[in-house]
């Protein structure tokens, strides 16, 4: 359980868009888990959330544990966007999760 609370935070600082010089390249392999997250739109009413673990002992991927679960869209909202000729229109677009990772 130590060890995945650094893990986690490692992660949340990938997620970050904004420059970090603190930044993770990679994993640290030698004992960590690196959780994945994904959310895909399935249709109008349905996304889907992929979550992966990976557990990592002395270099070596030692199980993989992935869940997928249905959740609800969020729907859709519109932005004001320009076209290719270059002329302002409103596009409907879907709206996406925020993802937010607590560690405690």
């Amino acid at each position: 359980m130590k060890k995945l609370v650094p893990a986690i935070f490692v992660l949340s600082l990938m997620a970050c868009k904004e420059k970090n010089d603190d930044k993770v390249k990679e994993v640290d392999k030698n004992g960590s888990v690196e959780t994945k997250v994904h959310i895909a739109h399935l249709n109008d009413s349905l996304d889907v959330m992929n979550t992966e673990h990976i557990f990592w002992v002395k270099n070596k991927d030692v199980k993989r544990v992935a869940r997928l679960d249905t959740i609800p869209a969020l729907g859709f909202t519109n932005e004001q966007g320009e076209n290719s000729s270059g002329q302002d229109t409103t596009l409907k677009v879907r709206k996406n999760y925020q993802i937010f990772i607590t560690v405690n």
